[in-house]
């Protein structure tokens, strides 16, 4: 089938809105990424949708799909992607390791995966293909009592083949190309690229798996590259997606967001507590907050959650004496460079659009982008905008920029 080419504006993820039905995803897309749409004067913008497991049901059960295609259409929205990563309540009171759930070794995970591979068929125009983020299988458990055992390990591995195996069949009896884009995330079993190159060679490559699910796997599971979280792990992203590549695993999708780091080796004793302080603004309650201490000796020790790390340091700052820095996941808006003494790790998402600028087949053009900020809800409120769509629209208009300064176009979608 000849390949169709397709510019795919950028977009942003929307699982940075609350709502668990078609209603609530139908009214945030109108009461939010219309203004966005409109601020950023565009005729159309991409949206990277979310579905809960319930919506996705709902949608797919009620045959809401036309309707709801029709809706996107009228409001200028292009659904270019989707986020299967949050599979339940993403703004639930707590959300923590439930977002990990059900993992990848679970049926429902599984069939949640195969309803959005669905909806995003029936949502694309005809000849343009997508891609799903997920789960990188679960989280990866913080004593060896509570890791994964091989046997869940290995059943994840055969929901994965089967899914490339449906995506398969849908491509030779459509054309429509889709790709499953797995997101390592700090104290996964993916917790880097390394972790999961690990994974794909003891469990995805033969005699684990057939010469056939081998070559399927290949094709269609890919890796979700987020810059928060590689930022966090300290990876050097040039190196690990060549490592990646040259292994067959290519990016699928990149997340474009920034993490929070602390650089105590500049600051003084006399200004921790001050910094301290400020940290506490961020250690809230609904998400996890993994946090990479990287001390003066190059050691890296991850912390599970910020604010179990602050309740360690409280009433003693001699003990961050060694420390270098602290990089936490917390995403924050792309376009803050600081504020006080600490830093976001902007600096990386302007490395990874310098890597797309002069190598320009290292990350291929079908792989798409989206910023993903979803945390403008449990910001400190010196850092939010006055409404989420013009913090949003902010984002957006700075990676376009940034983009355009270094010629790289938006993303063509080449199916297949």
């Amino acid at each position: 089938m000849a390949a169709s080419r397709v510019q795919i504006p950028i977009g942003y993820c929307t699982n940075v809105h609350a709502g668990t039905d078609l209603r609530s995803i139908l009214q945030n897309l109108r009461q939010c990424a219309l203004p966005v749409r409109q601020r950023l004067g565009l005729s159309s913008l991409g949206v990277g949708l979310w579905f809960s497991e319930s919506a996705a049901s709902e949608m797919l059960a009620k045959s809401a799909l036309d309707s709801f295609r029709d809706e996107l259409g009228e409001l200028g929205l292009f659904p270019y992607t989707i986020n299967g990563f949050p599979q339940q309540d993403f703004h639930q009171k707590v959300v923590k390791h439930r977002v990990y759930e059900p993992t990848w070794w679970e049926p429902r995970r599984l069939k949640y995966t195969q309803d959005l591979i669905q909806l995003l068929d029936s949502l694309l125009p005809r000849g343009v293909g997508g891609s799903i983020s997920t789960l990188p299988i679960a989280w990866g458990g913080s004593t060896p009592q509570t890791c994964p055992r091989d046997l869940e390990l290995s059943g994840a591995a055969g929901n994965l083949v089967a899914i490339a195996e449906d995506l398969h069949r849908l491509y030779e009896t459509t054309g429509r190309w889709i790709r499953i884009a797995l997101e390592p995330e700090p104290g996964c079993v993916f917790t880097d690229h390394r972790s999961m190159r690990a994974y794909f060679e003891r469990y995805l490559t033969p005699p684990a798996v057939s010469e056939r699910a081998a070559e399927m796997v290949r094709r269609y599971l890919s890796v979700c590259h987020d810059v928060c979280h590689a930022a966090v792990m300290g990876e050097d992203q040039a190196k690990e997606i060549r490592t990646s590549r040259a292994l067959g695993i290519r990016v699928g999708k990149v997340q474009i967001s920034s993490a929070i780091e602390v650089p105590w080796s500049l600051i003084s004793r006399g200004d921790r507590k001050g910094v301290l302080d400020q940290l506490g603004q961020f250690a809230e309650d609904r998400y996890l907050h993994q946090t990479v201490l990287l001390n003066e000796d190059g050691e890296r020790r991850l912390i599970e959650d910020l604010p179990e790390l602050l309740r360690s340091i409280e009433g003693g700052v001699e003990t961050l004496d060694g420390c270098r820095e602290w990089r936490i996941h917390f995403h924050v808006p792309i376009y803050i460079e600081g504020w006080g003494l600490i830093r976001s790790t902007r600096p990386e998402v302007l490395a990874l659009l310098d890597l797309m600028q002069h190598e320009t087949d290292l990350i291929d053009t079908d792989a798409q982008i989206e910023v993903e900020t979803y945390a403008w809800g449990v910001l400190p409120a010196a850092l939010r905008a006055s409404s989420l769509d013009e913090g949003i629209a902010r984002e957006l208009d700075w990676l376009r920029g940034e983009m355009a300064s270094r010629a790289i176009p938006p993303m063509p979608r080449l199916n297949g």
